[in-house]
């Protein structure tokens, strides 16, 4: 009976291989449709009908042998369209022919019992009679059994990739299954029994035939359709939830994920960036039209299943890429190309697509031209190096030109010297001819230093009129001030950028050495600046070298800026007072306000040292503050021993003048100690008044206060000049004083300025005073008041009252 059984098996197995050749996806559908469900319509008649004797007393029922036909014919069915859904199609035939089988054999039944039929074969009524819980049964093992194996090959996807070992790992699965069914359908419709036991080992040899049967030709059918399993193997994983959704919910997922993916497709096909999909081995599998012209048209063809990496000249590790890929999902990196003779920039990102279950299944990469932005880049990045106006590198580049070079080794390292220039009369030449032509100049300074720059130099514009070189190879001192010197030499030549007058500039040179001077590029910087600072104190046109010396006297001066600082912010300066004394009468109607400091560590510190300090170090406005502070509380401490015409001095800065708050700043002090501004002096020097706002000074007298000008003769302002100024008293200079009577050129002087002082009705006050042969001469010669060590050194408040009692 062998030969039977073979010819039923080959029937089942051949009919849904014809089926697979039909081209027309339609009508290969429903005639699969219609095979399983004759199938299943017959496989339960089929196995009441007759079984198989086969050797060693095995049988097997036409229903087994159908049951078989129909797993193997339905796995296929999948396999061919690649649609897990027709799944749900088939459960709805097993439900669909066992009502219409149930309904079809119980009148079949009742037909052959009635008495009034013919039943010439005489076919038993029993044949067609049926139970329904079993055909219930039989039906929802075989929609569970579908459903696992379509479970198991999803799974099987995850872990097998090699196709012969899948194919035979999902056959071995669908052999399982047939068994399965053969104990488990006995076991639920009967329950568990010997006899059960009994029947089911007796029918498992049977269903082990089967299963070999069909799962071997299921094996083959894998192995000679790889192109299709490839296809199959691919998808992605099944969205269980959607599989097990009703057809509506199917047909209005599908209706959106599609209506998704032309929307997709739409802005991918527009994108002005290029797009392409890649497989595991970064080959490209797609790409839009906007990377193909990236890679100009002649290569669009040629972009399919090539590895993208190897379209860019920019090397990549795509062991890098993977870990990277692996552990963030994305990888992105500037890339280059050729298109012939050009080079291309691009921004290229790699992104895994994951399914459900986040494993990866391919790539996407997105590469976005960005030469125009590189351009850019790099333009900026030369004008964050590079100086607008005279296109030399600036401080930013010296400074990471000294790092470079701080970061190399030592053995490396070769002599270098660093020269800083700053332009003397720079500012004088933007305030008088406009920063236009200033602007000119530096341009001209830049291309006549570049003139002179040795081979291998290099020319840095670091501030407003300061420029820089950098020179290696120079070996000592001498060659580096031989080069500074030719610079200045070049800077001081007169200059056209004025068409009406020759416009001269000099500079002061700063000079460091390494690793003469300096240990480290990073001090060679300090001290060069340091030079400077020195140079520019000695006066302009100045070069100057580094001495170690300097960083000493200036760590000090700026320590002691710093403790100055304090002592203003703390008020611990001191004022004493100097008497200006009536020569005729001998009573003090005066007295000059004179700061002195002395520090925590009761160290005296001249005024002629921390005046010129605060000067530099921007502090003048702080000073006068807390000085005029301090001469306020003096005031109203000497106010009962003074007379009513007792005026103190107050020495104002020129920078001080210029300060459009200082008459604001003076009314809030007198305010705060309720003192009127006619008790108070304001002196000024004649270089404080060559600049100053004439108003200001009316201002001032408005106000209340007196205006001296002091260290008269000594400045370079002419008569008439001062002769417009509402100066009520003249301070006739030490310097003249000193050799009176004695010297008759002193003499004549000093007369005549007393008689200046009358012509401009201005009071005489004279300084210096230190014997009684000048106040002899001075009595005589009319002079008011006078001042000096001869009546008094300046005293502290509390001596001031006691001289004054006396």
């Amino acid at each position: 009976m062998l030969a039977p059984l073979l010819v039923q098996v080959g029937i089942y197995c051949l009919f849904p291989l014809l089926l697979t050749f039909e081209r027309h996806p339609q009508t290969r559908r429903v005639s699969l449709y219609i095979y399983v469900s004759l199938v299943l319509i017959m496989g339960g008649f089929l196995g009441a009908v007759y079984s198989v004797l086969l050797p060693g007393d095995i049988s097997l029922s036409g229903g087994t042998i159908a049951y078989g036909g129909f797993m193997m014919a339905c796995i296929m069915m999948a396999f061919i369209e690649n649609d897990p859904f027709i799944l749900q199609n088939i459960m709805r035939l097993v439900v669909m022919v066992s009502i219409f089988k149930e309904l079809l054999f119980a009148s079949v039944a009742e037909t052959l019992n009635a008495p009034e039929v013919l039943n010439p074969l005489n076919v038993p009524a029993g044949l067609f009679e049926v139970s329904l819980p079993l055909i219930v049964l039989g039906a929802l093992l075989i929609i569970a059994e579908l459903y696992f194996l379509v479970f198991v090959f999803d799974r099987l996807k995850r872990i097998l990739t090699n196709h012969f070992l899948f194919s035979l790992a999902f056959s071995l699965g669908f052999v399982c299954v047939i068994l399965m069914d053969g104990v488990l359908f006995p076991v639920l419709a009967m329950g568990v029994s010997s006899e059960v036991f009994g029947l089911i080992i007796g029918n498992l040899s049977g269903k082990a035939i089967i299963a070999a049967t069909f799962g071997s030709y299921l094996f083959l059918f894998m192995l000679t359709n790889k192109s299709r399993m490839e296809k199959a193997l691919n998808d992605p994983l099944l969205d269980w939830r959607m599989l097990l959704s009703s057809s509506a919910n199917i047909v209005r997922k599908l209706e959106q994920n599609e209506q998704q993916l032309l929307q997709a497709r739409t802005v991918v096909e527009h994108s002005r960036e290029g797009m392409a999909v890649l497989d595991s081995e970064f080959q490209v599998v797609s790409t839009n039209p906007a990377l193909e012209h990236l890679f100009a048209a002649t290569r669009a063809g040629g972009l399919i299943h090539k590895p993208l990496f190897d379209l860019f000249s920019t090397p990549v590790s795509l062991p890098e890429v993977r870990t990277k890929l692996l552990e963030s999902k994305s990888w992105s990196a500037e890339v280059t190309w050729n298109i012939g003779n050009k080079q291309h920039f691009g921004l290229l990102t790699l992104v895994t697509v994951v399914d459900r279950y986040q494993q990866a299944s391919n790539y996407t990469a997105s590469l976005t031209d960005i030469s125009e932005l590189v351009d850019v880049r790099e333009e900026l990045r030369h004008m964050a190096h590079h100086d607008v106006l005279t296109g030399l590198p600036n401080r930013r580049a010296l400074q990471r030109l000294l790092a470079e070079s701080t970061q190399n080794e030592p053995s490396d390292f070769r002599q270098a010297a660093l020269l800083l220039i700053d332009l003397d009369n720079f500012k004088q030449v933007n305030d008088s001819l406009g920063h236009f032509k200033g602007d000119k100049l530096l341009m001209q300074v830049g291309r006549r230093l570049s003139q002179v720059l040795p081979a291998g130099a290099r020319l840095f514009r670091i501030g407003g009129d300061e420029f820089s070189v950098y020179c290696e190879d120079i070996s000592n001192v001498g060659e580096a001030l031989q080069l500074a010197n030719a610079m200045r030499l070049q800077v001081s030549y007169p200059s056209d950028i004025d068409s009406s007058v020759p416009i001269y500039v000099d500079c002061c040179i700063g000079i460091s050495l390494f690793p003469t001077f300096a240990g480290t590029l990073t001090e060679l910087y300090q001290q060069a600046d340091t030079a400077l600072y020195w140079a520019k104190g000695i006066g302009k046109g100045t070069v100057k070298a580094y001495q170690e010396s300097m960083t000493e006297t200036r760590r000090s001066s700026l320590t002691l800026e710093s403790m100055l600082r304090e002592a203003i912010d703390n008020r611990q300066l001191d004022v004493h007072l100097q008497p200006k004394v009536n020569l005729v009468s001998g009573e003090v109607e005066g007295a000059e306000v004179l700061a002195r400091w002395t520090t925590a560590d009761n160290e005296r510190i001249a005024p002629d040292v921390f005046i010129p300090l605060a000067e530099q170090a921007g502090l003048m406005s702080r000073l006068t503050h807390c000085i005029l502070v301090k001469a306020c509380d003096a005031f109203t401490r000497i106010s009962p021993f003074v007379p009513e015409s007792f005026r103190l001095a107050v020495n104002i800065s020129a920078g001080e003048l210029a300060d459009e708050n200082l008459l604001k700043s003076l009314r809030r002090v007198l305010t705060e100690f309720d003192l009127a501004a006619d008790r108070f002096e304001i002196e000024l020097t004649e270089t404080a008044l060559i600049d100053v706002d004439i108003n200001t000074l009316v201002s001032l007298k408005e106000a209340g206060f007196t205006l001296a000008l002091d260290d008269f003769g000594t400045g370079y302002s002419s008569l008439s000049y001062l002769n417009r100024l509402p100066i009520d008293t003249l301070k006739i200079d030490r310097s003249f004083i000193a050799n009176v009577p004695e010297d008759g050129s002193s003499s004549n002087l000093t007369r005549s300025i007393i008689s200046i002082a009358r012509d401009m009705n201005c009071q005489v006050v004279a300084e210096g005073v230190e014997n009684s042969e000048q106040h002899a001469f001075l009595e005589k010669e009319n002079c008011e008041l006078a001042q000096g060590y001869l009546y008094s050194k300046p005293l502290p408040l509390t001596e001031f009252v006691e001289f004054v009692k006396t």
